[in-house]
């Protein structure tokens, strides 16, 4: 509580000024209310609200009562800020102090136990108040308001006001700190509405009603009693601090209206109020005390049901029932769990040995009347194992053992059907792994821990090694020269030590004619008896081994051969997207030098780009070697309208643009035309450059241009000749040496943009720019790679470009018409 105050400064001043402000208002109420005669008041709330705000929540609040404490006593007349700090400090440390007891008796504010109780009479109520009624007294008499001859009235006056205060106001507010379920049980809400005008009625009755003096001769102070005791034994402490605070209001209103039986017999108004007090600390005293003793009662029985259902529970797992035969008076008992053994429902009939003996099977029948004769007669104790027939006819087994003393016998009787199988199943196990180690095609030995002498093995072990079982058996592996690798005994010794197993080594084993072969082994601790051994399990994988090398070598060039395409692609890639600057940077500076009037320049100039555009070529090359290398995917030729693909595209991706609120704007000619190549791969390839575009852009613009052009002689001659070297038959540069137009789809975005270092792998498999945009954005990173292999299949290519928050701009280019398709299709083929 204190962490959570001081943890927040404005919640703890928030709750030091409310203790304050209730602290000083209980005062007030005390002063103007209950001040009865020569201001003596017959409670003083106050110590009540300090004792319990403390309780509630921590000590540390000390200063709302300090508070709270000083300013009334700044407000009572002649006030005197030196009387009114003393006057303050002892009801703070009052408090404090009866705080500090109670928590040294780990003190529950639900007061359900009688240590509760008590000590909150005890240690507060009779203990603590001791400190202000003392300090207080001692402060009146030296103030002069009152004289040193009434400190003994004073002082008893004082301390009997706060223990009243604390016994009646303290309990209400401990109990009531969280306002309690309303009962569903209509019964429940009639009985304490009942209840609670009884209550009502009684108070009023007997301590306020002026018609009362015609029975006056009766002792009516008693008649809430019963009320009180009911509130205790049936709603707990929190109604029993209700009807206590209750009755006490209705005793102060009647002496206050000059009603009620502590006038009675009382002389003075002192009387009549110490009446008054003695009975409040009896009712509260005693209905505390009862409701904490009910509430100890019930936890107690609770714990006892929990207990007894938590046996009954063990038992019905275990499968466990008891009887208990008195000796002398024959009476049997037993538990719910034998009735479920003997397959009946709990409390079918009536316990008895004979109707027990009903269900013990005929063979064993004269077993069990045996043995329990001998415990009766003889006090012999006997365990015992025996059959029982259900009503169903199905037969279980049951062990038995029973102790005998001089009154009792005790017996439990658990079903161990299932053991008996297990151990029938077991011993059959045993079998089924002798027969199974003889015949096993693998290799099995069993050999000691300790000096790894081999105790068995079977025909495969023997037949891996050539020797015959009179040579093996007795020996160890050194003996029999069996190690190739001297260090491998000590090192699988060290791992059966350490992980208790071996699973797959791999090692290699000298057999009986000198030849080396190759082993996989594993072992496994077991215990014969009372040694401990090893179970070997070997495998001779000595052809296994050479195929898998042939194998790994023909992976390992299938392998080479693939890096080699990817080491290529990438290549190719980074060495083309630095060529194109150089190309293009020198065509700049060309016309650059032309304005310039450099002419000495402008050949050099001409030969760099005259460089480029060859190396360009050669890895347009490469890049059709690994295409030819990658595969063959079905190519499916379609002539159709490109407007009509754009709309569908769009279509589709405006939802996402949406999403991220970008602006989605569209570049294309009405008479952009149509063209012939495979539909479906290049509007996958659109969508998966424009959902790239709306997933990575946010509030920014997305950019989607489709442009129709002609290429040049020259390209067109290059195409031609790479196609004809593909199809290997010469004809495609004569059929495509002609130049053709070329669609251009271009899509531009302001999204996050990459890094040159990202940009690089953008296309790479299962590749995105880095970690964070996988995490951020999801995605496989096979988007890119499936629209460049596409791009490549209809004769076209894809390109990038991008800056850091920037945006990135991806093209795709294809050619308008592919006369003939066969050319990405007759790979397969071949």
């Amino acid at each position: 509580m204190q962490t959570k105050f001081l943890g927040h400064s404005w919640r703890y001043f928030l709750a030091v000024g409310a203790i304050a402000l209730t602290y000083y208002s209980g005062s007030q109420f005390a002063v103007s209310h209950l001040t009865l005669s020569s201001e003596i008041n017959p409670m003083w709330p106050a110590a009540g609200i300090a004792q319990a705000a403390l309780l509630l929540f921590g000590r540390q609040l000390w200063p709302g009562i300090a508070i709270g404490g000083f300013l009334f006593s700044m407000n009572v007349p002649s006030p005197n800020i030196v009387t009114a700090l003393i006057s303050a400090a002892a009801r703070t440390l009052q408090a404090w102090t009866g705080t500090y007891l109670l928590e040294r008796i780990n003190f529950s504010a639900g007061l359900d136990r009688l240590k509760d109780v008590l000590g909150i009479v005890g240690l507060t109520a009779l203990g603590s108040t001791l400190i202000n009624s003392t300090i207080g007294s001692i402060l009146v008499c030296l103030t002069g308001l009152s004289s040193w001859s009434d400190f003994g009235t004073i002082w008893g006056t004082w301390w009997v006001g706060d223990a009243m205060g604390i016994l009646l106001v303290a309990p209400l507010l401990l109990t009531w700190q969280q306002l309690p379920k309303v009962p569903t049980h209509r019964k429940k809400i009639a009985e304490r509405a009942i209840w609670l005008l009884l209550l009502l009625a009684v108070g009023w009755l007997v301590f306020c009603s002026r018609t009362r003096a015609a029975y006056a001769r009766y002792p009516l102070e008693y008649l809430p009693f019963p009320l009180v005791v009911w509130a205790a034994f049936r709603f707990g402490q929190r109604y029993t601090a209700l009807s206590n605070f209750i009755l006490c209001g209705f005793a102060i209103w009647g002496i206050a209206r000059n009603s009620g039986p502590f006038l009675k017999h009382a002389n003075s108004m002192p009387q009549a109020l110490l009446s008054l007090q003695a009975f409040i600390a009896v009712i509260a005293v005693t209905g505390l005390v009862l409701a904490a003793t009910v509430a100890e009662r019930n936890q107690a029985e609770a714990s006892l049901r929990a207990s007894e259902a938590s046996l009954a529970n063990a038992q019905r797992i275990a499968q466990l029932g008891n009887w208990d035969l008195d000796r002398n008076g024959q009476q049997l008992r037993w538990s719910e769990e034998i009735y479920r053994i003997l397959g009946q429902q709990p409390g079918t009939f009536e316990p008895s040995l004979e109707a027990f003996l009903e269900y013990v099977h005929p063979e064993d029948k004269e077993l069990v009347k045996t043995s329990i004769e001998a415990a009766l007669f003889q006090q012999k104790p006997y365990s015992i194992d025996y059959r029982l027939v259900l009503p169903d006819g199905s037969n279980r087994t049951v062990c038995e053992q029973a102790a005998v003393n001089s009154l009792y016998i005790t017996s439990t009787v658990q079903d161990i059907t299932d053991r008996k199988q297990a151990e029938a199943a077991l011993r059959s196990s045993e079998e089924r792994f002798s027969k199974a180690f003889h015949a096993s095609p693998v290799g099995i030995s069993i050999c000691t821990l300790t000096d790894g002498c081999f105790l068995d093995a079977n025909e495969s072990f023997l037949r891996q090694l050539g020797w015959q079982r009179h040579e093996f058996i007795g020996r160890t592996a050194r003996d029999l020269g069996m190690w190739v690798n001297s260090e491998d005994e000590p090192r699988l010794a060290k791992i059966l030590q350490t992980q208790n197993s071996i699973s797959n080594q791999e090692l290699k084993i000298r057999t009986k004619a000198g030849e080396v072969r190759d082993w996989l082994l594993s072992e496994e601790l077991i215990h014969l008896g009372s040694t401990q051994c090893v179970l070997i399990m070997t495998s001779d994988i000595t052809e296994r081994l050479r195929s898998e090398e042939f194998r790994r070598a023909a992976l390992a060039a299938e392998a080479a051969n693939r890096s080699k395409s990817i080491f290529l692609a990438n290549m190719s890639h980074e060495l083309r997207t630095p060529l194109n600057a150089i190309i293009g940077y020198s065509e700049i500076l060309q016309e650059d030098a032309r304005d310039l009037g450099a002419e000495e320049f402008i050949d050099d100039l001409q030969r760099i780009n005259t460089a480029g555009q060859h190396l360009l070529a050669l890895i347009k090359d490469i890049l059709d070697l690994t295409k030819i290398e990658a595969g063959r995917i079905d190519f499916h030729l379609e002539t159709f309208t490109i407007l009509n693909l754009v709309d569908e595209v769009v279509a589709t991706i405006a939802p996402m643009a949406d999403k991220n609120s970008n602006i989605l704007e569209i570049q294309c000619p009405e008479d952009i035309g149509s063209m012939q190549t495979d539909l479906t791969k290049l509007r996958q390839s659109l969508l998966n450059l424009l959902s790239n575009a709306s997933k990575f852009t946010c509030s920014g613009a997305i950019t989607f241009a489709v442009t129709r052009s002609l290429e040049t002689p020259a390209e067109a001659a290059k195409r031609a000749k790479r196609l004809g070297a593909y199809r290997g038959d010469g004809k495609g540069e004569n059929t495509l040496s002609s130049s053709q137009e070329w669609i251009v789809f271009t899509i531009k975005d302001t999204g996050i943009g990459m890094s040159p270092e990202q940009l690089a792998r953008i296309f790479d498999p299962f590749t995105q720019a880095d970690s964070s945009t996988t995490k951020k954005y999801g995605g496989t990173g096979l988007g890119l790679t499936i629209t460049k292999k596409f791009c490549e299949m209809m004769g076209g290519d894809i390109t990038a470009f991008s800056e850091v928050d920037k945006g990135s701009t991806f093209i795709i280019r294809l050619p308008a018409i592919i006369s003939e398709p066969l050319l990405f299709t007759e790979k397969s083929e071949k």
